[in-house]
């Protein structure tokens, strides 16, 4: 082992001795900049703030852990189940609307197939159907809406 590995070993060791004392020390500069350490600094008093803070890794099962939010898991997982069914409500909504559209559409297409009618293409030009067509297109368009939209 060379020297530099050495000196980093025993710098470790000494981070690792520091911080399972489990001490922590803040404090502001004149700049206003904030500080923490395992060490008060010798320049400033430092306020010991050990026992404010509560373990990160903790093995003990009757605590419950809390996010960076400040929120459990659990609520986590109930928040995105509401917000997953709302979309869904939403999603359903709006599927809803888009049929009560189509159905209305199509019935007034019905109601223009029942009626005198005169059929004109893309180009302006009249199309014409037999009343026998026009008969079996009124009947397959009833069908579809009585299928899709009663």
């Amino acid at each position: 082992m060379n020297t530099a590995q050495w000196g980093m070993a025993c710098a470790s060791l000494l981070l690792a001795m520091g911080a399972a004392a489990g001490e922590l020390y803040r404090w502001v500069d004149e700049d206003g900049r904030v500080y923490f350490s395992d060490r008060p600094p010798v320049e400033t008093q430092a306020q010991d703030i050990s026992d404010k803070l509560e373990p990160i890794n903790s093995i003990d099962g009757n605590r419950t852990q809390r996010s960076a939010e400040g929120r459990r898991p659990h609520d986590i997982e109930r928040e995105y189940a509401q917000h997953r069914q709302q979309q869904q409500q939403q999603q359903q909504q709006a599927r809803q609307r888009a049929l009560k559209r189509i159905c209305q559409q199509a019935r007034q297409r019905l109601n223009a197939l029942n009626g005198r009618v005169a059929f004109i293409d893309e180009n302006g030009r009249e199309v014409r159907y037999s009343e026998r067509e026009r008969q079996q297109m009124a009947k397959k368009l009833s069908h579809e809406i009585a299928q899709r939209c009663d």
